[in-house]
């Protein structure tokens, strides 16, 4: 397991301490200050390589969510494919969802928080989705912001959703999952 969802903390350390190796060097023009400056900023970009060529399960359920709400958008029956065999009640309200739902293009996903639990077989992703909607029956919504928390579980080599969670989208209060926000 690699010890870091994001480059850019090492990353920071390396390039502060080839900063404090440089300026060493500046004064004393010692080979070692400026040996330890260069070392730095390559450690970096091994950090910076290294980071992006793993791929945590945490990144790739981050980017099915991501998959999942385009899909939903674009009303790709892909998306029903994210959805456990043992969750047929949520696939099928996702499948309702969408012949009810019209996402506009302004859809933004937003302050994921994601963890894993029970010995790294499931994983909660919370988010935010934000868009302009209509809905059947209503027309145009309008803007509507969204608090989910959808946990994945491993199913052979790919991660589906066993749960979903709505949350208001300012208090920790669960919502229906079709109803209003109501900000």
């Amino acid at each position: 397991m690699w010890f870091t969802e994001d480059p850019w903390p090492p990353m920071l350390i390396c390039g502060l301490v080839g900063l404090i190796g440089a300026s060493w060097w500046s004064s004393s023009k010692r080979v070692a200050h400026l040996a330890m400056a260069a070392g730095a900023l390559v450690l970096g970009g091994v950090v910076y390589l290294v980071e992006g060529a793993i791929v945590t399960p945490a990144e790739i359920v981050e980017q099915s969510v991501v998959d999942l709400c385009h899909e939903f958008q674009r009303k790709d029956q892909r998306a029903l494919e994210h959805f456990s065999k043992t969750a047929p009640q949520l696939k099928l309200m996702c499948q309702t969802a969408m012949t009810m739902v019209d996402v506009e293009d302004d859809l933004r996903l937003t302050d994921f928080q994601t963890r894993e639990s029970n010995a790294g077989s499931r994983i909660t992703c919370h988010f935010r989705a934000n868009a302009s909607l209509s809905v059947a029956g209503f027309g145009k919504v309008g803007h509507q912001p969204a608090r989910l928390e959808l946990t994945w579980a491993k199913e052979g080599e790919s991660w589906k959703i066993v749960a979903l969670r709505r949350l208001h989208p300012i208090r920790d209060e669960e919502m229906d999952v079709l109803a209003k926000s109501s900000g």
